[in-house]
């Protein structure tokens, strides 16, 4: 066994200076011998927010695409340290239950305004950077990878994937990204909306649809600290872009199978690669002999 201790020096609130112990205790192994160790005790929702950290430190002196680089050598070494595969064979590459969805967070981390600072003021990007250096494993993740919700007549609400395949017409989604709260209503939705149908006696089901993510969303922004903007936008409307920019976009105006088709998702206008494209290409670096 082996003790970390970290020693916080900080000032209270009362003006008193105070000094904070805190000593873990943890099982060294060498890694030559005893990988599978390592493997199976492996965080990757702590994980990722620890890379998140260590990029945005990165940040403040390199470059952002240095930073990405960076971020991409660091995952593709994981994946040929503990992903189980055949050399150049790319379809036979395999991760274990506690890794699976790692790649995931680094490819949502990689698109996020943490490291992409296009679009946003300088102060923006300082204080995004600032709270998630402050909040825990779990507000972290929802920062780098939003919660998407689903609320239909086919059921009660549901999470959904945070892919542009959950956009549907009959949907109304909810999207919790931390410093955003989108309501987004689907072209079916919002037009019945704007017909009136949730005024009609005989439409109460329609107007429970609609008020179920606006009660979610004000329990969200009642709870949470600093308080998120709230926006509540529909297909077509300006501010679809807070969502349209956080999902998967694995149908873009370059996939045109399927383009309006009822059900088929929304494309979205884009030259980002989506997540099958990253994770394609990752598995390919990942067993390469020459990487």
């Amino acid at each position: 066994m082996g003790c970390v201790q970290f020693i916080t020096f900080y000032q209270h609130s009362t003006g008193q200076k105070r000094v904070r112990v805190t000593t873990i205790a943890r099982q060294w192994v060498d890694a030559a011998t005893n990988l599978n160790y390592i493997s199976s005790s492996f965080d990757q929702e702590c994980a990722a927010v620890m890379m998140a950290r260590l990029a945005v430190s990165r940040s403040e002196n390199d470059d952002g695409p240095d930073v990405l680089r960076w971020l991409d050598r660091m995952l593709i070494r994981l994946c040929q340290k503990f992903g189980e595969y055949h050399k150049d064979d790319p379809s036979s590459f395999k991760f274990s239950e506690n890794f699976s969805l790692y790649p995931q967070f680094m490819f949502h981390l990689r698109r996020s305004p943490f490291l992409q600072v296009f679009n946003n003021s300088p102060d923006e990007t300082s204080y995004y950077r600032n709270k998630l250096n402050k909040e825990d494993v779990t507000q972290s993740l929802v920062m780098i990878q939003p919660i998407l919700y689903a609320y239909s007549f086919n059921g009660p609400p549901e999470p959904v994937l945070l892919d542009s395949t959950s956009i549907t017409a009959d949907r109304i989604l909810l999207m919790d990204a931390f410093f955003h709260i989108v309501i987004y209503n689907g072209e079916t939705i919002d037009a019945w909306k704007k017909a009136g149908y949730q005024d009609l006696p005989d439409h109460e089901n329609f107007r429970q649809l609609l008020q179920a993510p606006v009660d979610d969303a004000q329990e969200i922004l009642q709870t949470r600290f600093p308080m998120p903007r709230y926006i509540v936008t529909q297909k077509g409307g300006s501010q679809a872009r807070f969502l349209l920019s956080k999902v998967n976009p694995s149908q873009t105006h370059n996939t045109m199978s399927g383009w309006g088709a009822e059900g088929s998702g929304a494309p979205i206008l884009t030259d980002d690669v989506s997540l099958q494209v990253f994770m394609d290409h990752l598995k390919k670096l990942a067993v390469s002999s020459s990487t």
